[in-house]
């Protein structure tokens, strides 16, 4: 009979104990089931990259997305209606040709998924030159081909940022590419293939956590200077402009100051030391918006330089910076539950049958 004289005080300070746990914030790994984001990858508009190609398309990066608990990724073929939009958090469109653009429905889809606070992801390319070692193959040549996305960011409405285009007097339309001969991944022979490094981005926003280095061959993004640019170049690139189908400009003496380019600046990124920029990223209403102009860095496609053994994915920190992105784009997407508000609970039933124990100790 002595021992249950003790019982009160061992209840009483396991309650206290309970309770002061309870209070405590401490990071709970959930057992709740949570519904994976869904990003949707768009394969409807002849994108230039295979997503099922491990060794020259997308599949590597959109794989490991995949793997990860947190995403599940779709790949659409068909047209994007609000049926094939409704569920889709994300939406990455790559290299679209200009060949398949998007329909007028398919821009009110879009719109609609913009509108309910889905993000969207928007992936260019450059040009390459007949010096280029992915000329040989039929299917890079027309690569750089961004006019699709800048038609749809025109029938958006998005106003602010847009790939860097040449039309011709043909009315033909050429991208361009980032140069850098003192910053190339390797030498200066191949300046199209550039190593970035911190200072050529805003190392505070969440996209670049733990970024530390950079492999881009990259199309450029007009006008310089937008406020939404988080990711540039160093005061030694430019934009070498594609003019026609095996002619260049400001390829051989990038300092060189053109007519054509003065007359009409916002047609083309930039020119040498005015800092050409690549990346950019917005809130568009409730919104989220991301906008390279590489889609190739991300892919498992060798380097271009003879003999090269290295794929983009593989590069720096090139597959991370793509897994910040949908990160960025799906920040608070998905809140686990908490457990502190369990834990409270159990607590006050303790605390409760403990009063309740003590109430009938003293009346007895």
């Amino acid at each position: 009979m002595n021992g249950l004289r003790n019982v009160p005080r061992v209840l009483a300070v396991v309650v206290a104990l309970m309770i002061v746990m309870s209070s405590l914030q401490t990071s709970v790994r959930a057992e709740a089931n949570l519904n994976p984001i869904l990003v949707l990858y768009d394969a409807s508009h002849t994108p230039q990259h295979d997503v099922l190609d491990a060794e020259n398309g997308l599949k590597l990066m959109l794989d490991a997305v995949n793997a990860s608990t947190r995403y599940m990724v779709r790949i659409n073929t068909d047209d994007l209606t609000d049926a094939v939009l409704n569920d889709v958090d994300v939406l990455i469109i790559a290299s679209p040709n200009e060949a398949s653009p998007f329909t007028a429905s398919e821009v009110d889809a879009i719109s609609e998924m913009l509108a309910n606070g889905s993000s969207l992801f928007l992936l260019g390319d450059p040009v390459i030159g007949q010096t280029s070692g992915y000329w040989s193959d039929p299917r890079m040549q027309d690569m750089g081909d961004n006019l699709a996305i800048n038609t749809l960011l025109d029938d958006l409405n998005m106003t602010g940022v847009r790939f860097s285009l040449n039309e011709t007097s043909t009315g033909t339309f050429y991208g361009d590419t980032l140069f850098d001969y003192d910053h190339p991944a390797y030498n200066a022979t191949y300046p199209w293939m550039v190593r970035l490094d911190t200072t050529t981005w805003e190392a505070n926003n969440p996209i670049f956590r733990n970024i530390n280095e950079l492999y881009t061959m990259t199309a450029t993004l007009k006008p310089i200077g937008q406020s939404s640019e988080i990711a540039s170049s160093y005061d030694s690139s430019f934009a070498q402009f594609r003019r026609g189908p095996n002619s260049w400009a400001n390829y051989s003496a990038p300092n060189i100051t053109l007519t054509e380019f003065e007359q009409n600046p916002l047609s083309y990124s930039a020119l040498n030391g005015t800092f050409p920029s690549w990346m950019s990223a917005f809130e568009y209403n409730t919104s989220r918006v991301v906008i390279i102009g590489s889609t190739i860095m991300f892919t498992g496609r060798n380097l271009d330089y003879p003999d090269a053994n290295q794929r983009w994915f593989y590069m720096g920190d090139n597959s991370r910076l793509f897994m910040n992105v949908i990160s960025w784009l799906t920040e608070g997407f998905v809140e686990a539950p908490s457990a502190i508000v369990p834990m409270l609970i159990i607590s006050t039933v303790i605390l409760l049958v403990g009063v309740a124990f003590y109430i009938f100790k003293k009346i007895r």
